[in-house]
C-alpha cells in the first residue's frame, strides 16, 4: 500500500462514548475511525474538497472536547506534498497547545522536535501512529549527537568531529558526559576536537570524575594538547575572580605547556599565560 501524501485528522485521549460519537457522525461522516490506545483515531483525509478538518476544524475539535468532562483532542496534519504538519492541542473545550510547521523553514531543523513527533513522543507511541505520511529523514548531525550523548559510536569520523564541536557548546551534563568520553578515543582527531570543545565551557571541570583541565596536557599527541590550550583560552572570559579551582587548573595546564617538548604547544601556551594575566592578574 503506497504510502499517504497528506493525512489529517484527530486522536480521542479518551474511551468513545455515545456523545463524542455523535459529535463525530454529525460533523465528519465521513470519517474513517480506529482503535488509539483507549481512545480513537479519527482519520478525516477523506473531507471533501475546499474543507479543511481535523487541525482547522475548530468547532469539530471543541465539540469533541465538550463532550464530556476533562477530555482531551488532538487534530493534526501531515502533509508531504505541501511540506508541513501541525498539531493543535484541546483541553476541556480550550486550545492548550498550537503547532504548525514548514519543513523547509522549520527550527531546529530536526523532524524529530517538530510537533507530530512531539505529541508521538509524549504519548509514548510510534509517529505511524499518528500518520503514514513519509516525513523529512532526520539530519546525520543531529542523529550523531543524540548517539554521542546516549553512549553510542559515530562511525564517520567527520560527523563525529561535527558533532563533538556542537556539544561543546552545551554545559549541561549529558554534553559533558558525552565530550568526556571521546577524550580517551583511538583517533587523534576525534581527541583533538574533544579537548577543545571540554575546555572551552564551564562544565565544573575537576569536580567527581570530570577530568581536570590540566590533565589535558597528558595526551600524546602534540596537537591535541595545543587544542587543549585553546579551549582554555576560549574559556578564560566566562572565568571570575572567585573561581579559584579552575584558576588553580588552568595555571597548572599552562605551566605544563610552557614545558612542553612541542614548540608550537610552548607558543600556544604563552599566549594563554597573557590572556589569564590579562583578564584575572
Amino acid at each position: 500500500m503506497a504510502e499517504p501524501e497528506a493525512e489529517n485528522g484527530c486522536l480521542l485521549l479518551f474511551p468513545p462514548d455515545e456523545p463524542a460519537m455523535k459529535v463525530v457522525e454529525q460533523r465528519w461522516p465521513f470519517a474513517r475511525v480506529s482503535a488509539f490506545g483507549n481512545g480513537l483515531r479519527i482519520d478525516l483525509s477523506a473531507a471533501p474538497k475546499g474543507s479543511c478538518p481535523g487541525f482547522e476544524d475548530t468547532v469539530g475539535l471543541v465539540g469533541l472536547s465538550r463532550s464530556g468532562p476533562k477530555r482531551v483532542v488532538i487534530g493534526f496534519f501531515c502533509d508531504s506534498k505541501n511540506k508541513a504538519e501541525g498539531v493543535r492541542v484541546i483541553d476541556a473545550g480550550r486550545e492548550a497547545q498550537r503547532g504548525k510547521v514548514e519543513w523547509a523553514k522549520a527550527n531546529p531543523p530536526d523532524p524529530i522536535a517538530w510537533p507530530v513527533a512531539g505529541v508521538a513522543l509524549s504519548l509514548g507511541v510510534p509517529i505511524e501512529a499518528i500518520t503514514c505520511v513519509k516525513r523529512p529523514p532526520r539530519p546525520p548531525l543531529a542523529v550523531a549527537c543524540e548517539a554521542l550523548l546516549n553512549g553510542g559510536k559515530v562511525d564517520e569520523d567527520k560527523l563525529r568531529h561535527q558533532a563533538i564541536d556542537l556539544l561543546g557548546n552545551m554545559a549541561h551534563e549529558p554534553a559533558t558526559k558525552a565530550i568526556a568520553a571521546q577524550l580517551k578515543h583511538a583517533d587523534w582527531v576525534t581527541r583533538f576536537h574533544a579537548v577543545r570543545a571540554y575546555a572551552r565551557t564551564q562544565r565544573q571541570q575537576g569536580q567527581g570524575d570530570k577530568p581536570a583541565l590540566d590533565t589535558l596536557l597528558a595526551d600524546e599527541d602534540e596537537g591535541v594538547r595545543e587544542a587543549a590550550l585553546k579551549g582554555i583560552a576560549e574559556l578564560l572570559p566566562s572565568v571570575t575572580f572567585s573561581d579559584a579551582p579552575l584558576h588553580k587548573q588552568i595555571d597548572q595546564a599552562i605551566k605544563l605547556g610552557l614545558a612542553d617538548a612541542d614548540e608550537d604547544v610552548r607558543e600556544v601556551a604563552g599566549k594563554v599565560q597573557e590572556l589569564r594575566k590579562q583578564l584575572l592578574g
